[in-house]
């Protein structure tokens, strides 16, 4: 090959080259491994704002997650002092809810206790006898008078269950803090401010007054007063004599 025709053939393969589009030329490029300066640090400053933007983005995620957790731990705290409120004031009102249950209780139980009494004192009547029916009433009474007894021992083991007791006021000094007195008597062989009958019974509940007590206090009568005699005028002496004005 001639000289003419190798530079006739450099002078198109640079043509060729200068008309290259960048794009085949980075191709190129790459194929053999040959990067410019340019290039280079345009992708350094490229991957730097990719990090900086990155580091933002994440540094903004990580205050995020921060204050989240701090709700929720702000949140778990006050969680904890609501149930631990609960848990306390849960007895609390328990006990408001079943004091009245339990007064309702005492009063059935009063009113139990006075039927049964009233059944086991009651006699049958001279007319039930002289017709025949003393017999079937006395049955009658008795399956009435059983029944009566298991409902009042079984109020008696559910208010025992809930350690509700009778307030013992019987032969005790009246106080004024369980016990009311709804009525007074006057005896001298009992002691003054003494019961002398419960009226209504009280109840205590877990050492706490429940029902208060009505009871007949004994007032002793006072002394009495010794009459004092008038006073007397005094009489004249014989010796003294009128005069005469």
């Amino acid at each position: 090959m001639d000289i003419e025709t190798k530079e006739h053939l450099l002078e198109r393969f640079r043509a060729y080259l200068d008309e290259l589009p960048d794009a085949a030329r980075a191709e190129l490029d790459e194929e053999t491994g040959q990067t410019d300066l340019y290039s280079l640090f345009s992708e350094l400053a490229a991957l730097k704002n990719e990090v900086r933007l990155e580091s933002r983005q994440v540094k903004t995620a990580l205050d995020e997650f921060r204050a989240v957790f701090e709700t929720l731990q702000t949140s778990q705290t006050q969680l904890g002092s609501e149930l631990d409120r609960a848990r306390a004031m849960a007895p609390e009102q328990r006990r408001a809810a079943l004091k009245p249950v339990l007064r309702e209780l005492v009063e059935l139980y009063d009113r139990q206790e006075a039927g049964l009494r009233v059944l086991q004192n009651y006699r049958p009547t001279v007319l039930s006898r002289l017709f025949g029916l003393g017999r079937r009433e006395r049955a009658l009474l008795q399956a009435i008078t059983q029944g009566q007894d298991i409902s009042l021992r079984r109020l008696e083991q559910l208010l025992n269950s809930q350690h509700v007791t009778a307030l013992p006021a019987l032969g005790q000094p009246l106080d004024p803090h369980t016990m009311r007195a709804a009525e007074v008597e006057q005896r001298r062989d009992v002691g003054n401010g003494i019961v002398t009958e419960e009226l209504r019974r009280g109840y205590l509940w877990q050492g706490e007054l429940l029902r208060l007590a009505e009871v007949k206090v004994n007032r002793q009568p006072e002394p009495p007063v010794p009459a004092i005699p008038p006073p007397t005028e005094p009489s004249p002496s014989p010796t003294e004599t009128p005069s005469d004005g």
